[in-house]
């Protein structure tokens, strides 16, 4: 797929700064991804552990911290910010964890890469766009969405699982984010993406036969199907970073958004709350972004305070556009910042 050019509007940055900004730092990086690793084996083992015992409450709320934590480590935010291959100075510790994430997340590497790296060339352009698409507020959400968000989130079941099995057997065409193929007719990457679903698929199956024949019952909820549970933190985040704003237009400060976030929040979330920031100048790693939100921050809108301050903006937004369909937020800016790149 070629993508069409577009001339989007970034904040002028000198090259010294700029330059010290997208330095890489494995130390951070093994700090962020290392710890992650660290708590996903903790807790599995903790809930193994309560497993074991038999004290089936403590096991239950241990595999709900863990879904949580899960979903943290895919695309909501560790598999999202490995695949721009920014947080190592080595590509391949970059690559392992990368496609550990995956791996553990149901996530096809090869397909997100790619795909991911349209969003950023085409974000919220539509028919373009893939990954985000803004709609009509009456066709977005209902009760039903939001309780799955807390318990057994059904639709993202359904879009990882059945496309993953489509692809292991040979349906390249089959995508995750969209109507029609990412990949054209004769680009290899398509032989690339189906070959990991059949090792997805085919670990997922003998790690399930494994663990029922032992009766380790749990292990089959912690380790293949935990990240389709209590999936709430990403989808609200995921929610904050668009849902709302302008579309087809070249100024990421007007579609994309940035709220400020306490610390827990952001290392969960890999600092992706500075998320016009990142659309900005995606080569500067998460562990900076908090410094380079301070060279950009006179050009950019105001921040919300808060992930639920946020979401009541995006509520707010959303319930207006039930009788206003054409509406969105316009960010308010401060003095010292450009005019908005309409064209």
């Amino acid at each position: 797929m070629d993508a069409p050019a577009i001339n989007w509007y970034r904040t002028p940055v000198d090259k010294e700064t700029l330059r010290q900004m997208t330095q890489k730092n494995s130390l951070r990086g093994w700090l962020q991804a290392g710890s992650f690793l660290l708590i996903y084996l903790c807790l599995t083992a903790l809930a193994f552990y309560f497993f074991w015992i038999r004290l089936w409450v403590a096991m239950v709320i241990t595999c709900y911290a863990h879904s949580l934590f899960v979903q943290m480590m895919g695309m909501s935010a560790g598999v999202h910010e490995l695949s721009h291959g920014t947080a190592f100075k080595s590509k391949r510790v970059n690559d392992f964890f990368y496609r550990l994430f995956c791996f553990l997340t149901w996530n096809n590497p090869v397909h997100f890469r790619a795909s991911h790296m349209y969003h950023h060339q085409l974000t919220v352009y539509r028919g373009r766009d893939k990954e985000v698409v803004q709609q009509p507020a009456k066709v977005t959400m209902n009760w039903v969405n939001y309780v799955a968000w807390f318990t057994f989130d059904w639709s993202w079941f359904w879009t990882l699982v059945s496309i993953t099995v489509r692809h292991a057997f040979g349906d390249a065409d089959a995508d995750f984010f969209s109507w029609d193929p990412l990949f054209p007719k004769d680009d290899p990457r398509r032989r690339q993406m189906c070959r990991w679903a059949r090792f997805m698929l085919i670990s997922a199956v003998v790690l399930i036969a494994v663990f029922i024949v032992f009766k380790l019952w749990v292990l089959i909820y912690l380790i293949v199907f935990s990240g389709f549970f209590a999936t709430v933190i990403g989808r609200l985040t995921g929610a904050a970073q668009h849902t709302g704003l302008a579309w087809d237009t070249p100024d990421w400060r007007v579609i994309a958004r940035t709220f400020e976030a306490g610390p827990v929040l952001r290392y969960l979330y890999w600092n992706m709350n500075y998320h016009i920031d990142h659309h900005m100048y995606a080569a500067v790693p998460f562990y900076n972004l908090p410094k380079f939100h301070k060279v950009l921050e006179k050009d950019l809108p105001e921040s919300p305070r808060g992930l639920f301050a946020a979401l009541r903006g995006v509520i707010a937004v959303k319930k207006r556009q039930k009788t206003e369909p054409g509406y969105v937020y316009a960010p308010v800016f401060p003095a010292t910042a450009a005019p908005v790149r309409r064209t």
